[in-house]
């Protein structure tokens, strides 16, 4: 049986080779231009974070597999039964 280690690594080395793909064909590509305001608002309106299993939504916050929090907390599988 496969460590918990073991299965992370299976799954972490092909997603950064992927990212390192992505980062080296477009790793200059310009995506937003931010004003001080913005940086001193909390980022609203700018789309600042990449990661694979959520989003940093510029208006409504984080989106965790494309649902934000209050959504997942009306889950079943959240209300620990």
């Amino acid at each position: 049986m496969a460590t918990l280690k073991e299965k992370f690594v299976s799954k972490m080395l092909p997603m950064r080779e992927r990212i390192q793909k992505i980062l080296k064909e477009h790793g200059e590509l310009k995506i937003s231009d931010v004003t001080i305001a913005q940086c001193y608002g909390g980022m609203r309106g700018v789309k600042c974070m990449m990661w694979e299993c959520s989003a940093l939504d510029p208006e409504e916050g984080i989106r965790f597999r494309g649902y934000t929090i209050p959504e997942v907390r009306e889950t079943p599988e959240s209300s620990g039964n």
